[in-house]
């Protein structure tokens, strides 16, 4: 008897620097872009069913933001393209701006509108000082520009390129999480058939 073998949702044949891991945030945020754009087809069968979908410009808001821009991070973020930093840049300022405005999930969540505001300029602010600030992310992105590593990170280089460094216990987390993700992502698409079977039986 064969050993099992997970089936994978996405094996890129090009990448660049593959002897290059990404940061191990970076690869969850890849596969919570997977579950992102996953999420989004599974609500756009269900609002198709019930009639009560977006339409118009909130639609193509809903589709660019939640499956345009997700795929396009993990798909950046497998290839170890530099674009990866920008993408997710315009993805979380977009979140905001749209969360600011009120529009969203996140931005009809009962809360007073300063404080609204406030959480998601912070939110924004924390995670582009990540992409541009962080060691680990600058250390990363020079790498796989081809540029010159910033002379304060060349006596780190062996740290900064060795993986984030988690305690045993929360990269077990973390690895049965990303590792999971999958499964869920096939699990939301089964549960999606059966109800539309079931809905229109």
């Amino acid at each position: 008897m064969r050993p099992g073998t997970k089936v994978r949702l996405w094996s890129p044949k090009f990448t660049n620097r593959p002897d290059v891991e990404p940061p191990a945030l970076l690869k969850l945020a890849g596969a919570i872009s997977v579950f992102s754009a996953a999420a989004s087809l599974v609500y756009a069968v269900f609002a198709t069913l019930d009639f009560a979908g977006p339409v118009g410009a909130e639609a193509a808001y809903v589709a660019v933001l939640h499956f345009v821009l997700p795929v396009c991070i993990f798909y950046t973020i497998n290839v170890n393209s530099p674009l990866s930093r920008f993408i997710i840049g315009l993805y979380v300022i977009t979140l905001g701006a749209a969360t600011v405005m009120g529009k969203g999930f996140l931005g009809s969540l009962p809360m007073l509108e300063t404080t609204r505001v406030l959480a998601s300029a912070a939110s924004v602010l924390i995670i582009l000082l990540w992409l541009s600030v962080s060691p680990k992310m600058r250390f990363y992105y020079a790498v796989i520009a081809g540029r010159s590593i910033p002379e304060d990170l060349r006596v780190r280089a062996d740290e900064l390129q060795g993986g984030i460094k988690l305690s045993p216990r929360a990269r077990t987390v973390l690895e049965w999480l990303v590792d999971r993700m999958e499964t869920a992502v096939l699990l939301g698409f089964i549960a999606v058939v059966l109800y539309a079977w079931w809905s229109t039986g």
